[in-house]
């Protein structure tokens, strides 16, 4: 087991060796430095487990380098050793954020003791640490569990609001473009009929894969239920043509084991202002619905696409 580390700030190499040797013996590494300076270069501080240092030092003094090791690293501990009689010395080494204080002449079992209780407090402490980051990881991963369509990958419906307010928090101005497109399986009970629902569940993923390999990061694509998908993009109308045309094109020609499939798009471009930004979404997918049944009865395979003019 690795041996803990202690850097000794001390100006005096008689104190410094005295210091190394009993520490030593009480089974840690140790470094001695003369100055605040030293210690300080390059960070050299942070590879260790506790500082151990004077008051009084040339240049920097203790209580300075103790706030500048704190508010570094606030776990590092450190603990002060001083000969100064000085009633207020205390208070100024807890004020610069000294974890304990230790006067000259000190009781070497004492000074062990205390050094064991503040290595194994900041043991204690990066543990929570990480405990609280796998905390966070997990607590991440259930927000976006909850947000994510189990079967394809790609966002569900409860996920549509985040990303409303997401493109809110993002723009500055006090209304923007938006597209959505409505895309629908044609003929999808054909498919589960004929190919059976696996591949009808291949079918659906396959379709979700296009989408978010030619929006990436552009948008969100989400499922909205049964073989349905919804896409919103910040996007003007003939750019949302081009991607829209771009997935249809690509999913007529893709084929999942011995199925063909073709999908339908309704396409809507509208503005949405930002203080009635939930209503004017609402609007536009009900507009890029309307345009998908359009498609759906003007035979299949293809783009349908309007705008809304404020």
């Amino acid at each position: 087991m690795k041996k803990p580390e202690i850097l000794v700030v001390e100006d005096s190499k008689f104190q410094s060796l005295i210091l190394k040797d009993i520490l030593n013996k009480g089974g840690y590494e140790v470094v001695c430095v003369s100055s605040a300076e030293e210690a300080i270069n390059n960070n050299f501080y942070k590879k260790f487990d506790l500082v151990l240092l004077n008051v009084v030092l040339p240049g920097m003094n203790g209580y300075e380098f103790c706030k500048v090791v704190k508010n570094n690293d606030k776990f590092l501990p450190v603990i002060i050793i001083t000969s100064i009689e000085d009633k207020n010395s205390l208070v100024k080494a807890l004020n610069s954020g000294a974890d304990d204080y230790i006067k000259k002449p000190y009781n070497v079992d004492e000074l062990l003791a205390r050094i064991r209780v503040q290595i194994r407090t900041r043991n204690l402490q990066l543990e929570l640490k990480e405990k609280n980051k796998e905390l966070e990881k997990a607590y991440d991963k259930i927000k976006e569990m909850a947000v994510t369509d189990a079967l394809t990958g790609v966002y569900n419906r409860a996920y549509i609001k985040d990303y409303l307010d997401k493109i809110i928090n993002k723009y500055d101005s006090a209304s923007y473009k938006l597209s959505c497109f409505m895309i629908d399986i044609d003929n999808f009970k054909k498919v589960n009929d004929t190919f059976g629902h696996l591949v009808g569940d291949e079918v659906l993923k396959d379709v979700a894969k296009i989408c978010k390999e030619i929006i990436r990061d552009n948008g969100a694509v989400i499922r909205f239920g049964g073989e349905e998908f919804l896409i919103i993009l910040n996007k003007d109308i003939d750019n949302s043509k081009i991607i829209a045309e771009d997935i249809r094109s690509i999913c007529s020609k893709s084929i999942v084991g011995d199925c063909k499939y073709t999908i339908s798009i309704g396409v809507c471009n509208f503005n949405v202002i930002k203080l009635n930004h939930l209503n004017d979404f609402q609007k536009g997918l009900q507009e890029a619905d309307r345009m998908l049944y359009i498609s759906k009865n003007s035979g299949k395979n293809m783009v349908t696409i309007n705008e809304i003019q404020h």
